[in-house]
């Protein structure tokens, strides 16, 4: 039986508001900048788009689910989305977005799966000129174009960040993820919550390798260690992280960190 999940953590679950897709059906252009904020707690449901996409986050860290997969984009990072590839948004906290939506035919090579990359902090302030100085229509070969040209290609170079987490399909597998996820730093047995279930842990271990294809320790590592660097981003102290997150010493934290990114939490 995997049909529900418990709720016997201390924490309560936050209370997503379902918002609407607001970008266009038809690009006016080759290229279309848009800048927004997408409020703290908001998610926009399953959607897909005729042109591929540059979700860049200036400010906040927002959660984006594809496929079964979830990629966690702290600020600072970007990910591209390609078109026609049904997608969710979930705010973590509000999230200040600036955004390159891209007619496919104007890439100069295909996107055919989503990444996310670091972004410098010279690409950082090109795309936030980009984004408030580039017009809806411009020139695509004139000063404009020639700008947009060298921002794509600069963005396509980008160095590639593993933040992906894969998700399962199960609605009971999927809510025992989400529960982790919001409150990271309890202990999450795989023996409570294989009893919660009504299945053995040997049993719910098989469920939980197949759906994710990942052990259930190293999911729930692997997912911690993404909410750590949304946390780090805020400015607070490693210790204090590692302790937010479910580590018993600052030296684990820092130990599974820089096996997860290659560098130590003190450097996000």
């Amino acid at each position: 039986m995997m049909d529900d999940c418990p709720s016997f953590t201390t924490t309560q679950a936050k209370r997503w508001i379902s918002s609407p897709d607001d970008s266009m059906k038809e690009l006016p252009q080759s290229v279309y900048f848009r800048s927004y904020v997408l409020a703290a707690n908001n998610h926009v449901d399953q959607h897909s788009h005729a042109f591929a996409q540059f979700h860049f986050a200036r400010k906040g860290s927002m959660r984006i689910d594809v496929a079964g997969k979830c990629w966690v984009i702290p600020a600072h990072y970007g990910i591209w989305i390609p078109h026609n590839t049904s997608h969710a948004v979930w705010a973590l906290d509000d999230v200040y977005l600036e955004n390159l939506d891209i007619e496919p035919d104007f890439l100069p090579a295909p996107i055919d799966e989503c990444k996310v990359v670091a972004i410098s902090d010279f690409v950082r302030e090109f795309i936030h000129y980009a984004t408030t100085n580039t017009p809806d229509r411009f020139d695509i070969t004139g000063k404009e174009g020639k700008l947009v040209s060298v921002l794509l290609d600069v963005i396509l170079q980008l160095p590639e960040v593993e933040l992906m987490l894969p998700w399962p399909q199960n609605a009971a597998l999927m809510k025992v993820c989400r529960t982790i996820q919001e409150s990271p730093g309890l202990e999450h047995a795989m023996e409570d919550w294989a009893s919660h279930l009504g299945m053995s842990a040997r049993t719910f271990s098989r469920h939980f390798k197949k759906e994710t294809g990942m052990p259930f320790s190293a999911w729930k590592q692997k997912m911690r260690i993404l909410e750590s660097v949304m946390i780090l981003k805020k400015n607070k102290n490693v210790t204090a992280v590692a302790l937010e997150v479910g580590y018993s010493s600052t030296a684990a934290f820092s130990y599974a960190f820089r096996q997860a990114f290659g560098v130590p939490p003190s450097s996000y």
